[in-house]
């Protein structure tokens, strides 16, 4: 049997946008600030520094090789022509920020004789967008489709609903041999190449499913895998492709604490030289493990703040995470020579544009190397789009606006171009100030000069 596992580009219909389709829980992301020259050089470097590959694919190649398959991962655009390859089984990684195109990509995969599957967390969402024009929508995680195909000796048929994978361990390794490795990039956070994307667990429990993309493939439910398991990994992925960064794409990679430190223990003790990056809530790090970790190679984390106003992040289903610890644990990373992505949402249904402007102002006195400002996005299967949808309040169901980056319904305090206002000016404001040039602008130098 041969699989063919199709890394579709993006549309040039979406050419304004810096698109990666890894990065919002597997909805993608497409990255769009404003009309004004800062705005257009911010879009730029974020094109030519944040390249991330769909780890699922990976996952996806080593699973069918394991088990015998033939294995090859092919691109598509949107100029593809299916005629010159063959296979038993074609796979399509879909976003929702490029859906149309990759919908169109499989529509030629039919035409062109190949049985043809969706997968993704669009796909795993609205299954029925692929469900004309695909074989078959594999309705939750890829890999354990991938498993369940194996298994049954069979090809499924319409959605085919899979159950979460209870033990990660038993996963083989991403197989990154069929991917251009050195074309990935996750600059300014990890400055070290080759990179690639690593998971150590999967899911999260938090309240903030209300509105996040996460849950939507992962589930809430938290599934760890064993320290020995990641270490391994790592250890493979540096005797077999050189790595020397590694992005964990885990919600929550310090959830438990204790697991987290004897994984830097574990790096430590076996001497592994590597960079790395993960994701994690504030309230889930503290000093004594921010210092193991920083000595294990941690180089930059990611957290979401969101809101300055906690009372508007309650409203919204958001368990706050106390000031005075985040701007402690902050402050702390920083003298640990940690690097950090605060991460801010424009646009929460309580929001005003007076708090707005506060958060940005409270983005720029935490200062990080790295502010994310998002405009709030219901995507579809999180709670918060049925509970607008159910308000009539959802004024734009094509789907691959629903980049974090343009409204798409209607708020109760904020007109649409206000907040696109409020989004050119958040990011413009932060980049382009003296005290943060000052102090990260010998980064962007050492990169560019």
């Amino acid at each position: 049997m041969k699989i063919v596992l199709f890394d579709v580009k993006p549309a040039s219909s979406n050419s304004k946008k810096c698109i990666n389709k890894d990065l919002a829980g597997g909805m993608g992301t497409g990255t769009w600030i404003g009309n004004s020259l800062r705005a257009r050089i911010f879009e730029w470097v974020k094109r030519k520094n944040v390249v991330l590959p769909v780890l699922t694919t990976a996952y996806l190649a080593s699973i069918f090789k394991k088990a015998g398959w033939e294995v090859e991962v092919a691109s598509a655009d949107e100029n593809f022509n299916s005629s010159n390859r063959s296979g038993d089984l074609a796979l399509v990684s879909t976003s929702i920020v490029d859906c149309h195109n990759e919908l169109e990509v499989i529509k030629v995969l039919r035409k062109n004789g190949f049985y043809v599957g969706a997968y993704g967390a669009f796909a795993s969402s609205v299954p029925d967008f692929f469900a004309g024009e695909a074989d078959f929508v594999i309705k939750g995680e890829p890999e354990a489709g991938a498993l369940k195909i194996i298994s049954e000796k069979e090809l499924p048929r319409g959605v085919f609903e899979v159950e979460p994978i209870k033990n990660l361990d038993k996963l083989p390794f991403p197989d990154w041999s069929y991917f251009p490795i050195n074309k990935y990039s996750y600059f300014p956070a990890l400055t070290d190449k080759p990179v690639v994307l690593m998971l150590a667990s999967r899911g999260c429990p938090y309240s903030c499913a209300f509105y996040c993309a996460y849950p939507l493939l992962m589930g809430r439910k938290w599934r760890a895998r064993s320290v020995d398991n990641i270490i391994g990994e790592i250890e493979f992925l540096k005797n077999n492709y050189g790595i020397r960064a590694i992005d964990f794409r885990d919600p929550v990679f310090t959830l438990d604490r204790e697991r987290a430190r004897s994984f830097a223990e574990s790096l430590l003790k076996k001497n592994i030289k590597i960079s790395w990056s993960c994701e994690t809530r504030l309230d889930c790090l503290d000093k004594d493990l921010l210092k193991v970790m920083r000595q294990a190679g941690l180089k930059n984390i990611n957290v979401g703040i969101e809101s300055y106003d906690s009372e508007i992040l309650k409203k919204s289903n958001r368990l706050p995470v106390e000031q005075k610890h985040q701007e402690e644990i902050i402050s702390f990373c920083r003298k640990l020579g940690i690097t950090m992505a605060a991460f801010y949402i424009l646009g929460l249904e309580n929001d005003t544009e007076e708090n707005i402007k506060r958060t940005i102002n409270y983005a720029k006195s935490l200062n990080t190397l790295v502010a994310q400002f998002a405009i709030n996005t219901p995507y579809p299967g999180t709670a918060l789009f049925d509970k607008l949808k159910e308000e009539g309040n959802i004024t734009n169901f094509e789907w691959e606006n629903y980049d974090e980056y343009t409204p798409v319904f209607r708020h109760k305090f904020l007109s649409q171009q206000k907040l696109l206002d409020l989004k050119e000016e958040a990011f413009v404001s932060y980049y382009f100030r003296p005290s943060y040039l000052l102090r990260y602008m010998p980064i962007f130098l050492k990169k560019f000069l």
